[in-house]
């Protein structure tokens, strides 16, 4: 049996995390990690084994609904406990911290290990690839699609929660230097909806109508560097956004399970279109 210790991951660890979820086939994690370490509504976590790191987790703290994420171990030591270990260790952090909606987003690897601790599915995320570098977006008439500014954040937080049923104003925050959000010409009429480039071709996006979250989608491909594919993840409830993606031609690659322990939040996936990432949300 491997002796192990989970504790709190800080800056110090993210040379050799990154070394080890690199050598695992899982990426070089290490700049993700450092975003989630400043963040305060972050809370990773590290499995140490002789002093090297040998497991991830990451607990995010939107509000009344936590994120389990980035549980890794290193493939020679899978199999043993380890994976369940960090999974309780995330989920006692997020209890603690007052979640009652637990969340995750699951591999056929880690799938059973949540099913055991309670975790159940309750809807499908559908990932569209889509070419980088395309063409600039046509902005559906009587809008106007923009940067977002410091002015910008109430609004999109706002909008942000109505939608996902999370409070996640960090991470919005954290990547709103490369945000962009639709609104009517008239200022008054509001906000229309709001694109947040992430990172590895990903990006949330958010908009109640399907021809301005079009607008969104092909914006992000003409952004995203042609080194890169660009991201769409839409939920099974989110039927027409499904069948307009289908129409213009971009083929679902792959689903991958949402699971929830819990009380289920209260939001409106039929308007989700891209997700920050599959640790966070």
């Amino acid at each position: 049996m491997t002796s192990f210790q989970i504790r709190e991951m800080t800056g110090g660890d993210l040379d050799a995390v990154g070394d080890v979820t690199a050598a695992g086939n899982f990426g070089d994690r290490r700049e993700f990690f450092r975003l989630a370490v400043a963040l305060s509504s972050c809370r990773p976590i590290v499995a140490m084994s002789d002093g090297h790191p040998i497991g991830t987790g990451l607990g995010s703290i939107h509000g009344d609904v936590g994120w389990v994420g980035v549980i890794f171990v290193t493939p020679e030591l899978r199999g043993r406990g380890i994976g369940r270990a960090l999974t309780e260790a995330v989920c006692e952090i997020l209890e603690g911290a007052g979640c009652r909606s637990l969340v995750l987003v699951a591999t056929d690897l880690g799938r059973p290990v949540y099913e055991r601790l309670g975790f159940r599915e309750q809807t499908r995320y559908h990932m569209h690839p889509g070419e980088p570098h395309g063409e600039p977006p046509s902005v559906p008439p009587g809008t106007n699609l923009r940067p977002i500014t410091p002015a910008d954040l109430d609004a999109v937080a706002a909008l942000d929660r109505r939608v996902a049923g999370e409070e996640r104003r960090p991470l919005i925050e954290a990547y709103a230097s490369d945000g962009w959000l639709l609104s009517d010409d008239d200022a008054a009429a509001g906000l229309r909806g709001y694109l947040l480039p992430t990172h590895r071709g990903n990006a949330a996006l958010i908009a109640p109508r399907p021809e301005d979250a079009l607008c969104l989608i092909d914006l992000h491909r003409h952004l995203t560097p042609k080194d890169a594919r660009a991201w769409t993840g839409l939920l099974t409830d989110n039927e027409q956004g499904r069948r307009l993606l289908t129409e213009r031609g971009s083929m679902e690659w792959r689903t991958f399970p949402r699971m929830v322990r819990g009380s289920e939040p209260e939001w409106k996936p039929e308007m989700i279109w891209g997700q920050f990432n599959h640790a966070m949300g």
